[in-house]
């Protein structure tokens, strides 16, 4: 338990959930002038359960510099929630409403709030000596499926996995434009796209981080730092890092159901894309098909790296294209390859650090070196049919968006 130990040193919690019963299983949901929320307090309320009570802690919170308006819009949602769930009916899943009100300007925001949350999850298995228990992300207008937390619960279970990453689908808004419903399709095909493109060039990272889609084993969120206090993005950063432990995984055995709608809460996300495309006419570009299978091939002589000499190394990165080149000189590839072969035991051992290297913070710094200088971007529609079509030669699948998105729906799972 040392590893608790040195975390909460340095993350006192801010919230202390007083949940009466052993959970295996607590379920964080920031919140911040949010009305949907009660739905999915609904929908996990709903849920079966199989193995024991489950925890979900709804943490409202607001930032010292926001609007008046917005600050009493968030304590009447606060004394509403608290109304709301004493009134929920005794099914095991125990809610614990709690309030972060007048955070520091400089640490508000979505990553700050998920991170008391999840810190408060982490403090209670610690208190208990439950290294083991499970720590779920759901973000405010999340629908779950109804065997939710027992899939989550069961993901880590007789393993030693620190982390999953759970199916997803946007919903759509009742009512909606064509044109907001085509541009949410697009910003999910997207999604989608790249991480079939990850998992088609061979690179171990291939997951989709998402903040209302990941659960994470207490233990390990300790170990690995706890939640990131950015603006944005905090869930693709976290992530990460659990991915680089080799014990991550996907879990399609449940879905969650995230709300695509118009947003300018974060810097970046569903919300913003759905908008910026909207405001494009409806376009949305993305990498090149062709500059991932240049990675691809790069990818697939991991092995061989292993076995060649300095000079050998350097006679074979001439013969890789130019783009390629161009960006490995300009991260001095072959100095950090002569360190990770140095450190490396085994040609297994030197795969892994090769990609903790390689990892995906540098795939896309390499995708944003080549273009547009040696590939112009594609639309995204463009794009995902010419992976299909690579994938999936036999089938002749429509190029809608709309069918595309079904199509990789059905395919990435």
């Amino acid at each position: 338990m040392k590893v608790f130990d040195r975390y909460f040193s340095k993350n006192p919690p801010v919230i202390v959930p007083d949940f009466p019963d052993t959970l295996s299983l607590i379920v964080t949901i920031p919140v911040y002038d949010d009305p949907d929320i009660f739905f999915t307090i609904d929908s996990l309320a709903a849920c079966s359960l199989t193995s024991g009570p489950v925890g979900v802690i709804v943490l409202v919170n607001y930032a010292e510099d926001c609007g008046a308006d917005v600050k009493k819009r968030n304590e009447a949602l606060y004394v509403k929630l608290l109304e709301y769930v004493s009134a929920q009916p005794d099914t095991g899943i125990q809610f614990r409403i709690c309030r972060a009100f007048d955070l520091p300007a400089k640490q508000s925001g979505v990553g700050v709030a998920r991170k008391i949350a999840m810190d408060a999850a982490a403090r209670y298995f610690y208190d208990r000596g439950l290294p083991d228990g499970v720590i779920a992300s759901l973000d405010a207008d999340t629908l779950v499926e109804k065997n939710y937390c027992t899939a989550v619960s069961e993901a880590f279970r007789n393993n030693n996995r620190a982390g999953v990453a759970l199916a997803y689908k946007h919903i759509w808004p009742e009512n909606i434009k064509q044109e907001q419903l085509a541009a949410m399709c697009r910003y999910e095909l997207y999604l989608r796209y790249y991480r079939m493109c990850l998992e088609y060039i061979g690179h171990p990272y291939a997951y989709t981080c998402l903040g209302s889609a990941f659960a994470v084993r207490a233990l390990d969120y300790a170990a690995e730092g706890g939640m990131s206090k950015r603006q944005a993005g905090e869930d693709f950063y976290f992530i990460q890092k659990l991915i680089a432990t080799g014990r991550f995984a996907r879990l399609p055995a449940t879905c969650v159901f995230p709300a695509a709608r118009l947003s300018e809460r974060t810097p970046f996300g569903t919300g913003q894309a759905v908008r910026q495309i909207m405001e494009t006419g409806g376009h949305f570009n993305t990498y090149h098909l062709e500059a991932f299978q240049v990675l691809k091939v790069f990818f697939d002589s991991v092995a061989s790296m292993y076995c060649m000499t300095e000079a050998e190394l350097t006679l074979w990165i001439g013969k890789q294209p130019e783009s390629l080149r161009a960006f490995l000189s300009e991260h001095d590839f072959e100095n950090r390859i002569a360190e990770v072969k140095a450190n490396s035991a085994s040609d297994k051992q030197f795969r892994k650090r090769f990609f903790d290297n390689f990892n995906a913070f540098r795939v896309l710094k390499y995708l944003n070196y080549v273009h547009p200088v040696y590939w112009e971007k594609q639309e995204i529609t463009v794009a995902a049919s010419c992976l299909l079509k690579e994938l999936y030669p036999e089938e002749n699948r429509p190029a809608d968006i709309f069918s595309l998105l079904d199509a990789f729906r059905e395919k990435d799972v």
